[in-house]
């Protein structure tokens, strides 16, 4: 299949000079978290992510030239693996389809993830863990939060943990890029400042309905789910445990290896190839901790307060170990995560030897009776 069968006739994009508020205006009207930015010619410059309007320095006036994104770029005749591995080890929601320079269309991660089949593979397999923030919690404490471990998603829940809804990124930016913008009435908001905003405003007063479903779900399953749903959250006893996005589901997809590989995203040069490296001797470290190690996938993004976020999602044949954490440079972020993953890790491989040595103690007890 290739990405001229899946790419869609209609495709948004905005020029250099457009603003952010006119950028979150077109996003929040078609429920869009990116949009492609083409110079006057039609030519393909970049891309515009939601996320990018949560940094501190955007204001509604800021100009999408201070904003882009250089992605890499789909032909109409690449295939749909290519696309998945760009997609997956990028990052990028959405990738451009570009010919002869210019923009002729655009492929989400969730028109790619409609046309996969995940086989027997569930929710378990491939979510990442849930960071939550309480419905009575401010815009503000959602949003350092957000920016505190760099996601774009929060799922909400009531005083006992319940879920009750989520919160993303795209709708806190409208917010904050919008300051005299009147929130809808059915919310129940008067007009706002971007500050009485942020401080006041609680995120139960802006969340929208959360669709969830129980572990082990089959992610075949998910795939109507993922037209109209941009996350899924994974529940036990009516709490957040996960969260499945269209391109966690795309992570098993690729193709396998005999040896893990490593996709790093969002950084190059010495950086890169000393996360490589670190990251590898981590790997053979926990050799036979961890069965049937796929892959690792990292992320590292450079914030407007010096300090680099990295984000890594270890996909292993019986799930995902995912990790976060912050530095002030991408090896010693990159330092702090591989000592997370290995506290993970070697919690995971204690319990697991435990659970052999009851066996084996509950097996030579109803042998002796």
């Amino acid at each position: 299949m290739k990405i001229s069968d899946i790419m869609v006739d209609k495709v948004f994009a905005l020029s250099l000079d457009d603003t952010a508020a006119k950028a979150l205006s077109v996003m929040h009207e078609n429920n869009i978290n990116q949009l492609p930015v083409i110079d006057n010619d039609g030519k393909y410059v970049g891309m515009i992510f939601a996320k990018e309007f949560l940094n501190l320095n955007t204001t509604p006036s800021s100009k999408l030239k201070n904003l882009v994104v250089k992605t890499p770029i789909l032909s109409p005749t690449d295939t749909i693996e290519k696309c998945t591995q760009l997609i997956v080890t990028t990052g990028n929601r959405a990738l451009p389809v570009v010919e002869k320079g210019k923009l002729i269309s655009i492929v989400s991660e969730t028109d790619v993830a409609l046309t996969a089949n995940f086989g027997h593979a569930t929710v378990d397999e491939v979510m990442s863990g849930a960071i939550v923030i309480e419905e009575n919690s401010t815009l503000a404490n959602a949003l350092a939060k957000m920016r505190r471990y760099n996601i774009s998603r929060l799922p909400i829940i009531k005083s006992n943990g319940v879920l009750t809804g989520i919160i993303n990124a795209l709708e806190i930016a409208k917010i904050i890029a919008t300051p005299r913008e009147r929130i809808g009435k059915s919310r129940g908001l008067r007009a706002l400042t971007s500050e009485t905003a942020i401080r006041d405003v609680k995120v139960k007063d802006i969340m929208r309905k959360a669709i969830s479903v129980e572990r082990g779900t089959k992610l075949n399953t998910l795939v109507d789910s993922f037209k109209r749903n941009e996350e899924i959250v994974v529940v036990g006893d009516e709490r957040p445990i996960g969260i499945v996005t269209p391109r966690d589901a795309l992570e098993i997809t690729l193709p396998h290896r005999n040896e893990p590989s490593i996709h790093i995203a969002h950084v190059d040069g010495e950086a890169r190839r000393t996360i490589e490296e670190h990251m590898a001797r981590f790997l053979k470290k926990i050799h036979g901790k961890l069965e049937n190690i796929q892959s690792v996938i990292i992320y590292a993004d450079k914030h407007k307060t010096r300090k680099y976020s990295v984000r890594a999602r270890l996909i292993a044949a019986r799930g995902v170990i995912d990790a976060k954490a912050v530095g002030y440079d991408p090896v010693s972020a990159c330092k702090e995560l591989i000592s997370r993953l290995d506290r993970q890790i070697r919690t995971e491989h204690g319990q697991k030897l435990e659970q052999r040595q009851h066996r084996k103690e509950s097996a030579k007890k109803l042998i002796r009776e």
